[in-house]
């Protein structure tokens, strides 16, 4: 379904402010006029009607039932999406968004940027990281995502952490390793409640880090098909995996 979400700044306010894409979105995207009504989410997934007073402005109100005043529904997809989370080493240049805005309209729990040893660039600016919040933003809303991906810190490999219960954790390499599978292979023969999904940069990974990492307990998989970019490995899995996942 496809709702509005409030910035990380609303706090359950009766009136909110719209920003300039916020304005764009509603008004020339969706076609809204003022006086309609639709269902709006915050950070903490709760649910609020948000009528639009003028273009500046929404009236905003609690609601326990988001489905009256759903501004559509897009997908004919109800089920759970299993939950994922991406490890993805850092790209360069806008590539990060590309990646990002791709993994959340495919419905990705969480997103962390990581650094590795052949990462080129090793931090994100201030600007770079508001520019992600906006772009995970407004991919959740023009997708219908049930889930509102959080973007976290980013970390060095060797600080992702212990594998929790019930998780499945998958390093993409583009060879063969000693105990390689294909990820179809994979899949159909562990449990698991939730995915992880380790995906390297431009340069991958090197073999001490994958060392680390299947030490670790993260398990090498590799995707029947040619090499792929950085940018396209992890959405290409993403998409293999909720379609292998969806039919077990």
């Amino acid at each position: 379904m496809r709702v509005f979400l409030f910035d990380k700044s609303f706090s359950g306010e009766k009136t909110y402010t719209l920003k300039k894409r916020d304005r764009q979105y509603l008004l020339k995207v969706l076609r809204l006029s003022v006086g309609e009504t639709f269902t709006a989410k915050d950070v903490d997934d709760n649910y609020y009607k948000a009528t639009i007073i003028d273009e500046d402005t929404l009236s905003v109100e609690v609601t326990d039932t988001p489905e009256e005043t759903l501004l559509d529904h897009l997908s004919a997809y109800k089920d759970a999406i299993i939950p994922i989370t991406v490890y993805q080493c850092l790209c360069k240049g806008k590539k990060n968004e590309t990646i990002l805005r791709m993994l959340t309209e495919a419905g990705v729990e969480r997103v962390v940027f990581t650094r590795s040893q052949f990462t080129q660039e090793k931090d994100l600016t201030e600007h770079e990281k508001d520019r992600l919040e906006t772009i995970m933003k407004e991919a959740v809303q023009q997708s219908g995502s049930k889930t509102r991906a959080s973007l976290d810190e980013v970390i060095s490999l060797e600080d992702i952490p212990n594998i929790e219960e019930g998780e499945l954790r998958i390093l993409l390499h583009q060879s063969k390793r000693e105990k390689t599978q294909t990820l179809g292979r994979l899949l159909s023969s562990s449990s698991y409640k939730s995915i992880s999904l380790i995906v390297g940069s431009e340069g991958g990974l090197s073999d001490e880090e994958c060392e680390l990492l299947e030490n670790s307990g993260a398990r090498t998989a590799l995707l029947p098909t040619n090499i792929l970019r950085a940018e396209t490995a992890g959405i290409f899995a993403v998409g293999a995996i909720e379609s292998m996942t969806e039919a077990r």
